[in-house]
């Protein structure tokens, strides 16, 4: 009996694991799939380009690790901080003066707050409530507002006039939180010079992600104090809803901010003897697509016209300020 209970649990833990591989599996398939839409949207090329599906779950893959190594460093520096903090009062407990004061100060207030809530027993959820409405406002206008306008940035392949700069710092205006649509295209159009710069918009919108976070945890943990229950399941159905929107857009904004627009540089021969070259988008068994930056635009040619392929290198499409690699 024991050997048939422990093979049982044996299969159901198999299940159990071969679900979880299998989820996981498909969530780094979607965002992947985001991500790479996003970049290819950016550059233009959105509805062109196909990509392979171990790539989309290679890149949800990569996803998943950037946003969590941050998570969890951010999580390091506020627990260090805490520690800090702990320590910083344990030292000050140990004199005298300070002891005797703080323990009265700690007395007070414990009266204190039992008196107001004695007095006002809602006073306790409304101001919970009020935190959490302001927070939401101030983090739509901080983060979740950047990070939708993310989306509106496409085709910048296509676009001319932009200019070179060794100062990238020089497009950011100094005023305002986040980079306008505007402004982290040209950071884009810049190539790999501003890299660091876009990087740090999206783990500026990873803190973000790890305030609202910590704020549904906070619903969830003191809803007991707003009353009545239905508003406080409405604030934790507001807050668990704007939550998952923000997830879903984080893909998009890793796609177009981190992903780097970097392709094969490749030379073609044709069977006629005419001669091609520029970035190697993507390629099939028919077909391969070829961004030429002189022209800037990309062209499909079919394989069976194709009498030698060399690729040179790789190159990141805004190497050149028109788009493309030189």
């Amino acid at each position: 009996m024991a050997a048939m209970e422990l093979l049982q649990r044996l299969k159901e833990s198999i299940a159990w694991l071969g679900g979880a591989l299998a989820a996981l599996t498909a969530i780094c398939y979607a965002t992947g799939y985001y991500a790479f839409h996003a970049q290819l949207t950016m550059l233009g090329l959105g509805r062109v380009v196909d990509f392979k599906h171990e790539d989309m779950l290679l890149e949800g893959a990569r996803f998943f690790f950037a946003v969590t190594a941050h998570l969890l460093q951010m999580l390091l520096a506020l627990g260090a901080g805490g520690v800090s903090v702990l320590v910083v009062l344990a030292l000050l407990g140990e004199i005298g003066p300070l002891a005797r004061s703080g323990r009265r100060a700690r007395e007070w207030l414990i009266r204190r707050r039992a008196a107001l809530a004695a007095a006002r027993p809602a006073l306790k959820g409304t101001l919970l409530l009020t935190a959490l409405v302001v927070l939401l406002i101030a983090h739509t206008d901080r983060f979740f507002y950047p990070l939708l306008a993310l989306g509106r940035i496409d085709s910048l392949l296509f676009r001319s006039g932009a200019q070179a700069t060794a100062d990238c710092r020089a497009l950011i205006p100094v005023a305002g939180s986040g980079l306008p649509p505007d402004v982290a295209a040209s950071l884009l159009m810049q190539g790999e010079r501003c890299n660091v710069f876009l990087l740090a918009e999206f783990r500026r919108l990873l803190d973000g992600y790890l305030v609202l976070l910590m704020a549904v945890g906070a619903s969830f943990s003191f809803s007991t104090a707003i009353r009545p229950e239905m508003l406080a399941r409405a604030c934790r159905l507001v807050l668990a809803a704007y939550a998952m929107v923000y997830t879903l857009l984080l893909p998009v904004a890793f796609g177009i901010l981190v992903r780097a627009a970097v392709y094969p540089l490749a030379s073609l021969e044709f069977k006629d003897g005419a001669l091609a070259s520029g970035n190697l988008m993507t390629r099939n068994d028919k077909n391969l697509l070829l961004w030429l930056p002189a022209d800037r635009k990309a062209v499909w040619y079919p394989s069976e016209t194709i009498a030698r392929l060399q690729v040179t290198g790789q190159a990141n499409l805004f190497l050149v300020p028109e788009g493309g690699a030189k």
